[in-house]
């Protein structure tokens, strides 16, 4: 015989939540209040950039001016279109009972959606190709000098590796090798992995694992001159080699058209009702110089 203790009497009734909860999910955008807003009106817009020049001696009198080209780039910001949309049936609202249709919870799930994609954009443009010249189709890829390789090692023969200080020092330097102004603030993109890396490598005597420890408490989102911010959207490849980078407001331009929520009855579709968000958005990396990147190992072989 089952345990009465266990066994559920008929006549007790099933009771059913009647709010709607969101699973774990990135909710705020990380990285848009990071970069430099743009407005593009049609579907791209270009902006002119000027290179360096040198000075040279003057060594005769009364010589002829000698003009240098004015080095002038320009680089391309395309805005593409992007959407998300829902059908609930005409019958939902009655069948679901005393459980509200998720109309509100639908159009805060779009929402936390749009701020995923925006930060999803911006990492696609640092880490991505951008297009240059004076029709915006010369593919400008990233630097390959500007990133630190998974196999980095200050001293020894190298190897694969998740993040450490020896990467980090480095990639901050290119930002000093490349004369990018100290006054300029340099955001880090990482992950929780990269994080535990330090934690785990870091040894608790030294005098960088007070820093490392306190960005996990949350006390500190600065370290190594850097300021940090964690996204999960950072590509990962095949090989579990994660791409983590660093750049200054003015290296990546966001256009963001805003975002619009239609919600309709749809008679093609029995009169379902439609929640459908849009959203047009894009994003290009100004100048190699601007952003560097850290390959980290995140193999259970290499990341730790």
């Amino acid at each position: 015989m089952p345990d009465p203790i266990l066994t559920i009497p008929q006549h007790f009734p099933i009771e059913f939540g009647t709010n709607w909860e969101f699973l774990c999910q990135q909710k705020p955008s990380v990285l848009r209040n990071y970069v430099t807003t743009a407005t593009v009106n049609g579907e791209k817009k270009s902006f002119n950039q000027l290179g360096q020049m040198t000075m040279s001696r003057i060594t005769n009198r009364l010589d002829n001016t000698r003009i240098s080209e004015l080095g002038s780039e320009k680089r391309w910001l395309s805005s593409v279109p992007y959407d998300v949309a829902n059908l609930f049936d005409e019958w939902d609202s009655d069948f679901l009972g005393s459980v509200v249709l998720p109309t509100s919870e639908t159009v805060q799930a779009h929402h936390f959606a749009y701020n995923r994609l925006c930060d999803q954009v911006i990492i696609n443009a640092a880490l991505g190709t951008a297009y240059s010249g004076e029709d915006g189709v010369t593919a400008t890829p990233f630097d390959s000098n500007q990133l630190i390789p998974a196999d980095y090692v200050l001293t020894g023969s190298a190897s694969n590796s998740g993040l450490t200080i020896p990467k980090l020092i480095e990639l901050k330097g290119l930002f000093g090798k490349n004369e990018v102004p100290e006054e300029e603030e340099i955001i880090f993109v990482y992950t929780q992995s990269q994080l535990n890396n330090l934690l785990n490598n870091t040894q608790a005597t030294s005098s960088d694992y007070a820093a490392v420890k306190a960005l996990v408490d949350g006390k500190i989102n600065h370290f190594l001159g850097m300021t940090w911010k964690r996204c999960e959207l950072l590509p990962l490849d095949s090989s579990d080699i994660r791409t983590c980078f660093a750049f200054v407001k003015r290296a990546i331009k966001f256009a963001d058209s805003g975002r619009k929520v239609h919600m309709d009855v749809r008679a093609d579709k029995n009169h379902a009702l439609q929640i459908r968000s849009v959203a047009k958005l894009g994003a290009v990396r100004m100048e190699e110089k601007l952003v560097a990147a850290v390959a980290c190992d995140e193999s259970p072989s290499g990341g730790e």
